[in-house]
Formats: C-alpha cells, sequence, structure tokens
C-alpha cells in the first residue's frame, strides 16, 4: 500500500510541474508578441470616390475606426490605448485627439501613410 501511495504522489507531482510548465510558456507568449495596431482615421479621409471607405482598409490586420467627430476620435484613441494597442492616428480630428489625451500614438499624415504603418 505504501508503494502506491508513493506512485500516486511521484505523479501527481510530475502532472503538477509539466501543467506549470505549460501554463508558464502560455502566460510568457503573449507578451513576446507585437502589440497589435489600432488605425483611426478621420471618415472623411476613409473615402475614395464614390466609395464611402477606401477598400485598401479591408487589407490591413488591423482595427479600424473611422470618428466623425472630435469626441468620437478622443473616445476610440483612448479606447485602443487602454487595450495596450499601438495606435495610428490619421486626420486633423483623430491627430488632435491623441494629443489631447495624450496617448503616444503614431502620426500619419493621410490614409496611405496610415495603411503603410499598418501590418498587412
Amino acid at each position: 500500500m505504501t508503494s502506491l501511495v508513493r506512485r500516486t504522489a511521484a505523479l501527481t507531482v510530475a502532472v503538477a510541474v509539466a501543467a506549470g510548465a505549460v501554463l508558464d510558456a502560455g502566460a510568457s507568449a503573449p507578451r513576446d508578441a507585437p502589440a497589435p495596431t489600432a488605425l483611426v482615421v478621420d471618415a472623411g479621409l476613409s473615402a475614395q470616390g464614390r466609395e464611402p471607405v477606401d477598400p485598401h482598409l479591408e487589407d490591413v490586420d488591423a482595427e479600424v475606426r473611422l470618428p466623425r467627430s472630435a469626441s468620437e476620435a478622443r473616445t476610440n484613441v483612448r479606447y485602443f490605448d487602454s487595450l495596450g494597442y499601438r495606435v495610428v492616428v490619421a486626420g486633423a480630428r483623430s491627430r488632435a485627439a491623441a494629443k489631447a489625451t495624450g496617448v503616444p500614438a503614431v502620426s500619419a499624415s493621410g490614409l496611405t501613410a496610415a495603411l503603410d504603418a499598418a501590418p498587412r
């Protein structure tokens, strides 16, 4: 009986150590990954010709927001910053929102520059 208790205890310890190693590996992975990107682009800059939204915005690996007001821009910039995103702003309204909120956003001169700053 003592032998069975020792084997069970040893097995329990081995499983606990293995589980801890797996959990530790999973916990460290997101820290090493680059921060996700968010584009906050003034709605007026996002149109292309007759299209209300430039189709190139669909090809980026980033969250995209197209604020129509200064209030929306500030909300979007603060929201993504609080989630740990790398924030890219384009347009006067969005750049002013980043400055007013103190968010260290990447400032793009226009939609093309914002798209260039986002992963694809």
